[in-house]
């Protein structure tokens, strides 16, 4: 078990923004569909060897062909494999900092992990320096909109990197927050792109534990062999059926959550002492000025709000913020203006 997933101890009724969870449960049509389906399976029953009704469900969803979609227990199981299958032996590109699972996972596959460093305050993507260390690597791990920065390649450059012909992994887990727009134009044309995707931002549905695979046919089947068979069960099956049948419930989620998220950032631009970060993700970069990382995070959690502490950022100060619903907003914002009062109070 990576230790990056080990919950923190917080205290009893605190908020917890730290996690990138989606900051309302699954929709009442989506559940009353999931529980339907669940309620016309016979439990006792295998699911499908072969996943084929779940990959067919996805690819509904995302506008992809069934023989190129695969289905996991969450789309970093689905990582996973592509990286058993692309990484062992290899050198594999990604972002610093990013997804703190992808060194694990890596290392896990037998892959080599060479991180390509993002730096505050704007954490930008220098391209020509990206294109040249993606021409030295042999797998390219790109989170987009990346976690914890924010950011997101822009097209042109996407292109630039794809046209490189190297196995290429988008895990887009957020997606829907950026402007990914539509998957089948990228996949189409680039037979080495693989994407991820998952239900658990947008739909809210992170217990559960379902994500997807997009790629050419022949790459995921060269995936597909690594995984166990009846795999995933019938819950993310369930899920799936359910989320294929109201696509239009997750761009009006994610529009919310947009809202909200700048909302609360430009709440932040007006707190005296509080630095941000733009983002395309359900979450952005947090700082004030003279504190570390943890400090801040313990600062904030003595007020009742729990954040996310990013190692390679602790230095610099950053904390990641999980956007929550606009109440929850209210919550950070009266807390980092506490935190900002007590310091200039302290320094008077």
């Amino acid at each position: 078990m990576s230790e990056a997933y080990l919950r923190p101890p917080t205290l009893g009724g605190s908020l917890r923004l730290d996690l990138n969870e989606a900051p309302w449960d699954a929709p009442a049509a989506f559940r009353e569909a999931f529980l339907a389906f669940l309620g016309s399976r016979e439990l006792r029953r295998y699911p499908p060897m072969d996943a084929a009704p779940v990959r067919e469900a996805a690819a509904s969803l995302y506008g992809w062909e069934p023989a190129g979609t695969l289905v996991g227990n969450g789309s970093n199981e689905l990582l996973a494999a592509a990286l058993a299958v692309l990484a062992q032996g290899k050198t594999v590109l990604a972002f610093s900092p990013s997804f703190s699972v992808y060194p694990w996972l890596v290392r896990r596959a037998g892959g080599k992990l060479r991180p390509f460093p993002l730096s505050p305050p704007l954490f930008a993507f220098p391209g020509q320096a990206l294109l040249e260390a993606a021409a030295a690597a042999e797998v390219l791990l790109l989170c987009c909109p990346n976690n914890p920065t924010g950011g997101e390649l822009p097209p042109s450059l996407w292109h630039r990197l794809l046209a490189l012909g190297k196995p290429t992994i988008w895990d887009g887990a957020y997606w829907e927050f950026g402007s990914g727009g539509e998957v089948r134009p990228w996949l189409a044309a680039y037979p080495n792109l693989i994407v991820t995707r998952t239900l658990s931002k947008v739909w809210g549905v992170a217990g559960v534990r379902a994500g997807c695979l997009l790629a050419a046919p022949a790459m995921a089947e060269r995936i597909r062999r690594w995984q166990l068979p009846f795999s995933p069960g019938v819950a993310v099956w369930a899920a799936f059926a359910a989320a294929a049948s109201m696509p239009q419930l997750a761009q009006e989620r994610a529009a919310a959550v947009v809202a909200e998220r700048e909302r609360q950032l430009a709440a932040l631009a007006k707190i005296p002492g509080v630095e941000t970060v733009p983002s395309q993700g359900n979450f952005y970069l947090l700082r004030v000025p003279g504190l570390s990382g943890p400090q801040l995070a313990q600062l904030l959690g003595e007020k009742g709000v729990v954040v996310r502490e990013v190692e390679e950022l602790a230095a610099a100060g950053y904390v990641r913020v999980t956007v929550g619903t606009p109440a929850e907003g209210d919550v950070l914002l009266a807390a980092c203006q506490e935190v900002c009062y007590d310091i200039a109070h302290r320094a008077s």
